[in-house]
C-alpha cells in the first residue's frame, strides 16, 4: 500500500468511525489512552519486521505483519480519537 493510500484509508476510518466518538465519557477515553499492546505481539511484530529487513520475510509472514500493522493503525486512530475528547473537555 502506498502512502496516498494509507492517508486515504486514514480518512476514510476517521470518518467512519467518529460516531463511535459519541459514547465516549472521560473514564472510557482514559482507559483507551491508557491501553498498551502485549508484549508478546510486540516481540512478534519486532520479529517479523526484522526479517523484513533482512529480506527472509515469507509471504504467510508478511501478511501476518500487515494485519498486525493494520490493527495497530486501528488501535492508534482510537486512541487519538480518546486523546481529542479529553483535550475538548479539559482532561
Amino acid at each position: 500500500m502506498q502512502v496516498s493510500d494509507m492517508s486515504t484509508v486514514s480518512s476514510y476510518l476517521d470518518g467512519y468511525f467518529e460516531p463511535v466518538t459519541t459514547v465516549f465519557t472521560p473514564e472510557l477515553a482514559e482507559k483507551i489512552v491508557s491501553l498498551q499492546p502485549d508484549p508478546k505481539v510486540v516481540a512478534r511484530v519486532t520479529e517479523l519486521a526484522g526479517k523484513s529487513d533482512d529480506g527472509t520475510l515469507t509471504d504467510e509472514e508478511r501478511n501476518e505483519l500487515e494485519k498486525l500493522v493494520d490493527a495497530g493503525d486501528f488501535i492508534s486512530l482510537f486512541k487519538a480519537k480518546a486523546r481529542r475528547y479529553l483535550a475538548e473537555h479539559g482532561r
